[in-house]
Order: C-alpha cells, then sequence, then structure tokens
C-alpha cells in the first residue's frame, strides 16, 4: 500500500475509524515508511497537547461531560462548527440545553489544516462522456438542479449489489453499484414492541436500516432529475406522436457522516410518478480518481443472495430512500456520478458532489440520524458508534418544529438508550 504523509486515511487511522484490515494494512505502511511515521508522530503530538490543555481540573467537570466533550470532538465535522451538548446528559425530553465544544472545534481544525489543498494525480480513465442536456420540464421542483459537468462513468465490469451495510468495498474491485428498489411497505412494529412493551432491545438480526429509514418521508435538497418517457396512447392522427409524460424523479444530497467525519454520506431518494408503475434501474459509479471504498447501507440479504435479482420496480407514488457511505481518497474532486433509466429509457446522470460548505437539510440530517441509529440497534460500527454519539446526535436533531412522527422517534431513541 502506497501512502503519502498527507493522505486523509492517516487522519482516520489516528482516529480509529479504519476497519481492522485496512487499519493492519496501513499499519504496515507506517512502519516501513520513516515520512510517514514522522507525520504520524506530529499528528500524535498535537492531539495529545490539546488533550493535556483541554484537560479539566478535578472537579471541575463531571465524569459525564468529559465524556460527552471528547465523543463531541470525535463526531464534530470538519466544518469547524460548534457542537451543543447537555451539562449532565439530561433525558432527550430534555431537549436542547446547548454548550459550546471548544475541544471539538480545536481538533477539527487541526485535522482540516492536515488536509492537503491539492488532489494527487490519478492513472485512473477520466475521460468524459457525453453532456447531457438540461432538464427543462415544469414539473421538476423549482429548486431542481442537473449539473451537465458530470465525470467520467467507468466502464461497468461487474455491477455489484451490496447486501449489508456492515461491507465496504474499493472502487478498484467494484466499480460501479446497482441501486435497488425498496419492496413492501416498512414496518417498525417490531422494532417498537421490542423497545416500548417488552423493554428491551431488538435482536440485531431483525434490525433492517432501509425498513427504518423508509418509514419517515424523506425530502432532499440537492441536485434533482426528472426521468421522463414516451407517453402512452394512440389517436388517428398520430398528433400524440413524440409527447412524454413525466416518469420518476431522483434526487440527491451529501453531508458529513455522523459516525464518521472522514467520510461523506450520500442521500439518493426515488420517486414514481403519480399513476402508474416503472421499472427504474439505477447505477452509482463511484470516481476512482477521487474514492477509496464505500457501502450501501442496509438491505440485508434475504436466503438466496446470490441469485436475488436486484428490485426494480418502482410503484406509483411510491419512494425508495438509499444511504451509501463514501470514504475519499483525496480532499477535493467529484464523488462520482448517478446514472439511471426508466422503462428502457435513459435519464439525465447526476453528479455527486462533496457537501462542501452547504448547510444540510432538515430531511438530511434526520436520515443520517436514523441511519445512526439502526446500525446502533444492529451492533453495526460499534467501534465507533456509541450511545454518546447517538445520543449527542438526536439533541442536535431536536427541535419544537419537528413534524409529530420525528419526535416519536426521537423519543424511541431516548427509550432505547435508557434500556
Amino acid at each position: 500500500m502506497k501512502l503519502h504523509s498527507e493522505d486523509p486515511r492517516l487522519t482516520a487511522y489516528l482516529l480509529g475509524e479504519l476497519e481492522a484490515d485496512e487499519a493492519a494494512a496501513l499499519g504496515k505502511a507506517i512502519a516501513a515508511d520513516p515520512a510517514l511515521q514522522t507525520a504520524l508522530r506530529e499528528m500524535e503530538s498535537i492531539r495529545d497537547t490539546l488533550t493535556s490543555i483541554l484537560t479539566p481540573a478535578p472537579d471541575s467537570l463531571l465524569a459525564s461531560q468529559r465524556t460527552e466533550i471528547l465523543q463531541a470532538a470525535r463526531q464534530a465535522d470538519f466544518s469547524g462548527q460548534p457542537v451543543s451538548f447537555a451539562p449532565n446528559r439530561p433525558p432527550l425530553k430534555i431537549w436542547l440545553v446547548p454548550f459550546a465544544a471548544a475541544a471539538a472545534v480545536a481538533l477539527a481544525v487541526f485535522f482540516v489544516a492536515r488536509t492537503p489543498a491539492t488532489p494527487r494525480t490519478s492513472s485512473a480513465n477520466t475521460s468524459a462522456p457525453d453532456v447531457a442536456p438540461k432538464i427543462s420540464s415544469p414539473e421538476a421542483a423549482p429548486n431542481a438542479v442537473v449539473d451537465n459537468t458530470a465525470p467520467a462513468v467507468p466502464e461497468q465490469r461487474h455491477p455489484l449489489f451490496l447486501t449489508h451495510s456492515q461491507k465496504s468495498v474499493t472502487v478498484a474491485d467494484s466499480p460501479s453499484l446497482d441501486l435497488p428498489i425498496l419492496t413492501g411497505k416498512p414496518d417498525l412494529s417490531a422494532i417498537t414492541q421490542s423497545i416500548r412493551t417488552e423493554r428491551k432491545l431488538p435482536n440485531h438480526e431483525t434490525v433492517r436500516l432501509e425498513e427504518i429509514l423508509n418509514s419517515f418521508p424523506i425530502r432532499l435538497n440537492g441536485v434533482t432529475a426528472i426521468a421522463r418517457v414516451s407517453k402512452q396512447g394512440w389517436h388517428p392522427d398520430n398528433r400524440d406522436e413524440g409527447m412524454t409524460t413525466h416518469a420518476a424523479t431522483l434526487a440527491t444530497e451529501t453531508l458529513a457522516c455522523p459516525w464518521k467525519p472522514s467520510a461523506t454520506l450520500l442521500l439518493i431518494s426515488i420517486r414514481g410518478n403519480a399513476a402508474n408503475d416503472c421499472e427504474a434501474k439505477v447505477v452509482f459509479h463511484p470516481n476512482a480518481a477521487a474514492v477509496y471504498r464505500y457501502r450501501l447501507l442496509g438491505f440485508a440479504p434475504g436466503p438466496n443472495a446470490v441469485s436475488e435479482k436486484i428490485p426494480t420496480k418502482l410503484g406509483a407514488k411510491s419512494a425508495t430512500t438509499l444511504a451509501v457511505e463514501i470514504e475519499p481518497s483525496t480532499p477535493t474532486g467529484e464523488l462520482g456520478a448517478i446514472e439511471w433509466s426508466v422503462n428502457g429509457e435513459p435519464a439525465t446522470n447526476i453528479t455527486v458532489n462533496r457537501s462542501g460548505d452547504n448547510e444540510p437539510s432538515d430531511d438530511a440530517r434526520f436520515a443520517a440520524l436514523v441511519c445512526t441509529f439502526a446500525q446502533w440497534l444492529a451492533g453495526e460500527q460499534s467501534g465507533i458508534i456509541d450511545s454518546d454519539l447517538l445520543s449527542a446526535f438526536a439533541r442536535e436533531i431536536a427541535s419544537s418544529e419537528l413534524p409529530e412522527e420525528r419526535t416519536d422517534f426521537l423519543n424511541l431513541i431516548d427509550q432505547s438508550l435508557h434500556l
């Protein structure tokens, strides 16, 4: 494994964000490279200095408060924004007790400073595809925007349908990801009964992230595209020839991962039209020059997972929300593109960009919380996602203006944390 002294993976290695196999590989690479050892020692020295300076005097903070400050520093993103949390970890019902996390800001600023300003070059094929026209449909949302400078779509060798959110794959091994459409109606009754009636956390195997996420309407505020297909109909003089009709809408939004600040969480919403079912085939093509690995969250395999066909039927008035965790290999550059078609007719591709300085929408932040809670319930990312991180994130989402169903979900999280 070849690493640069400013590779973002060094930060993830220091913060303990890497999976065991990758951490071991990085450890070997660091042991064999004096330059990497020097860079890591410098980062550790600054981290230790910050820890020493910010360590409270005896009895100046409660033990729970110290834990929350350290946890907030670990989950804070690179935006440099302060993280609010309660003074003594009260139940979630006592919402929004603010407290400035100076340690989180200092640590975030340090790691931003470590990020290289110029991306390294890559030998990956980056030839650009034909540029698709902008969408001008009046049915598009007012803020719908389609980026016509989409990155090259890698040659599709063997599209991969990831079947479990614990599995990550590298772009080299899987240059594309077929995205499934949710089948059936999500049902949270089993999880709710376990937590509220039986007073125990559900069995890990019964937790389905995709069902929890799709139990709530999610409206993303990023790039949106409309798919139109040929209008079905007949008239003696063929006056309706060439007419099209709205078939489906695809929207995206990105934000920093709450459980892994060095990664980007890509949210994708696929909505059907109001009248007819359709076949929607959606493929994510990560940019090999900017992405190291990625994983689809949820969608556990069935008994015949190897031979199962990826669900593509999008029902009328239905919607599917998907979440993909993307780990970048460079600090800049587009993360990839989404290629899709409806009823066999291609739609306009969508470029996937990093979240940047844009504030995520309330729906995107809520979807990220749902993903965090579902992984915690399933026992995934146990070394990263714990009750402290989940509690802090839930308090950030809490608001007196939340819809009733989302307030009830926050109460469900609160009840889970106290079991």
